[in-house]
């Protein structure tokens, strides 16, 4: 179907385009974009809360013999984007040349793919306020109803997204996309002993309304892994092996991807710094970065520089392979550019389902979550509070919090031991669970 908004964002840009290269700036990017939101939040078994919000706005990166501005509006009438566009050269006018920024080379737009990435579903314009409303409700009465007696209270909400952008730059690149994204979470909160009020979360992200699980599955899982605190307590201080669930994975593979940005390299903030092309994990270790994984949270065909993607492998079996490079950091190192940041991160999956995984662990823990810690970017020391569940005689045991894990990433990752069959399918990472050996975990438990 024909986007009947995607020409007055193709105007904008163009018009900004047009309107900068006048005043003399010789060369611009352009933006566009609107989107439209709406969310509902039931608790108690009504409506707590409905919100809409629908944005419109321009952004606009001018590039002027080594200046750069980058600014933003979102008030497009056309006497107020002449005076933007006045108060955007005169900024740029007024900073310091910097030889390395300028406008991406035409030469990275060639070779962008034609696919249709599903990351647009049309059956968002026939969706009611009626079936938001039933959708959240239905989540939160099935996780209150898991919860049974336990429950002390319980939230849930259904949210849905539609964004389209246009983007021009003044040296041939032109092109649009289309989005849609929707949600569905739910929070329960349960009574423990000694006045503990044990509370976790069940969610779900996707780009079609039709991939969404049930929202009764969602507040069951809300319910349940609630439940999965109960009696919480710490273990023994130990090394031991630790099986990482697939949806907590994004912690500490963040701070690893985090590693490979062009900024963190040039900054020499960056534990990975000096490490392309060598092992810096275990050979379990396989990452690739594809953004044309269809239905993927972050598909795309170009980045925010107008890049044509390509399938990218970061780590074949341990190996760095790659780094995400922007045009203006790529200078900086004198290394081509690559793409400024990451689409969908896929994790390469074992063969061995997660019971069998904690089978071979043996006794230590299943990492369920982390709560808050730190991780120096620089050295790839970590400390990381997390909780989960002891496992003992290769099963699930009791519940465990109040734990830390420490150690350095450069050393954690080399003794990455497996990789479960069940990646995480509701977001732009898709991991599986992933067990290390020998990780230092502390506690204030005396087992």
């Amino acid at each position: 179907m024909a986007n009947p908004g995607a020409l007055d964002l193709e105007r904008t840009a163009a018009a900004a385009i047009e309107g900068a290269r006048k005043r003399g700036v010789a060369d611009v990017k352009a933006i566009a974009a609107r989107s439209r939101s709406v969310s509902v939040t039931y608790r108690k078994g009504r409506a707590e809360k409905v919100e809409e919000s629908s944005r419109r706005g321009l952004s606009l990166y001018l590039y002027d013999g080594g200046r750069y501005s980058a600014c933003e509006t979102n008030d497009l009438r056309e006497e107020a984007l002449a005076r933007f566009l006045d108060n955007a050269v005169a900024l740029v006018r007024a900073t310091t040349p910097d030889p390395f920024r300028e406008i991406t080379d035409p030469a990275l737009y060639e070779g962008r793919r034609e696919l249709e990435l599903g990351t647009h579903d049309p059956s968002i314009a026939a969706l009611t306020p009626a079936e938001r409303h039933d959708l959240a409700a239905r989540a939160e009465a099935a996780a209150l109803a898991e919860a049974g007696g336990a429950a002390v209270s319980a939230e849930a909400g259904f949210e849905d997204e539609e964004s389209d952008l246009f983007q021009a730059h003044s040296n041939g690149f032109a092109a649009g996309k289309r989005g849609t994204r929707f949600g569905v979470y739910a929070e329960v909160s349960l009574s423990d002993a000694g006045d503990k009020r044990p509370s976790d979360s069940e969610y779900a992200s996707t780009r079609s309304l039709a991939a969404l699980p049930s929202p009764e599955e969602i507040g069951r899982g809300a319910a349940l892994r609630a439940r999965g605190k109960l009696g919480a307590a710490p273990m023994e201080t130990a090394v031991l092996p630790i099986a990482v669930e697939n949806r907590a994975v994004g912690r500490l593979l963040g701070k690893l991807l985090a590693a490979l940005g062009g900024r963190a390299l040039q900054q020499e903030q960056s534990f990975l710094a000096g490490a392309l092309g060598t092992a810096v994990g275990s050979p379990v270790l396989d990452v690739v970065d594809d953004p044309f994984l269809r239905g993927g949270g972050a598909s795309r065909l170009f980045d925010g520089e107008g890049i044509a993607t390509r399938r990218m492998p970061l780590f074949t079996r341990g190996v760095l392979e790659s780094l995400y490079l922007d045009t203006y950091y790529a200078k900086k190192l004198g290394r081509p550019p690559t793409c400024g940041g990451s689409s969908n991160v896929v994790v390469t999956p074992g063969a061995r389902g997660a019971g069998q995984l904690m089978q071979d662990v043996g006794r230590g823990l299943l990492v369920r979550g982390f709560v808050g810690g730190n991780s120096n970017p620089t050295t790839g020391d970590f400390s990381l509070g997390v909780y989960g569940t002891l496992i003992e005689n290769g099963a699930p045991s009791r519940a465990v919090a109040e734990m830390n894990i420490a150690g350095n990433h450069k050393e954690l990752w080399k003794r990455l031991a497996a990789a479960g069959n069940d990646p995480w399918p509701y977001g732009s990472l898709r991991s599986p669970t992933l067990v290390f050996d020998a990780v230092q975990l502390s506690g204030s438990g005396g087992e």
